[in-house]
């Protein structure tokens, strides 16, 4: 009779350890990726100021699951320049940025959960696109993908949503993927704008 409850009680403890250890690994990982971006983002903005041909005039913050509630600093960024048609993105596994012009934007295309749930949708559609793409009430992936007219890097990719607590994802109804949405449907509206003045051109 005893071994009845002392079966289930070791699988408790096993499962409630294993636990404990996948969220200290979460953890631990989540705050070298917010040291890492607020360094990256540190050194870009340093690197900005010495480019003369670079007139920083709007900046995106993009959250994603890691940043999302924390200070701006830490959050990915998009440096527009307006007076001279430049955008300067952040790639923040390599820690480098990549200076094109407008007149380099292809396109775009945003992915949840591996599938593709927007490209170029237009500003209007692009709402109806992230939330009405797939029926999964969890995010376990999104992200950003810009195309581009470079050779040498035809496309830079944000990763908003990834490597979430076991996996799990973010379920939809949350804050955390609300502002995940809100941020990149900023970027997204004005990639369309850039995507539309090119196309008449």
């Amino acid at each position: 009779m005893f071994f009845l409850f002392l079966y289930p009680l070791i699988f408790l403890i096993v499962f409630l350890g294993v636990l404990l250890i996948a969220l200290a690994i979460y953890f631990y990982n989540a705050s070298k990726i917010l040291k890492n971006q607020t360094l990256v983002n540190n050194q870009v903005n340093d690197l900005l100021k010495i480019k003369t041909e670079f007139v920083s005039s709007k900046k995106f913050y993009l959250n994603d699951n890691i940043s999302y509630n924390k200070n701006i600093e830490s959050k990915k960024i998009i440096i527009v320049d307006s007076e001279n048609k430049k955008i300067c993105f952040v790639d923040y596994l390599k820690g480098s940025i990549l200076l094109v012009n407008f007149n380099e934007i292809l396109n775009y295309e945003v992915y949840e959960n591996g599938n593709n749930v927007t490209t170029g949708a237009g500003i209007g559609g692009f709402g109806t696109g992230i939330f009405g793409a797939t029926t999964n009430k969890n995010c376990k992936e999104l992200r950003l993908i810009i195309r581009l007219k470079k050779f040498d890097n035809p496309q830079i990719t944000y990763n908003l949503i990834s490597n979430t607590i076991l996996n799990f994802g973010v379920d939809k109804s949350s804050l955390l993927f609300q502002n995940c949405i809100s941020s990149l449907q900023e970027v997204v509206s004005f990639l369309e704008i850039v995507k539309h003045d090119n196309e008449k051109k």
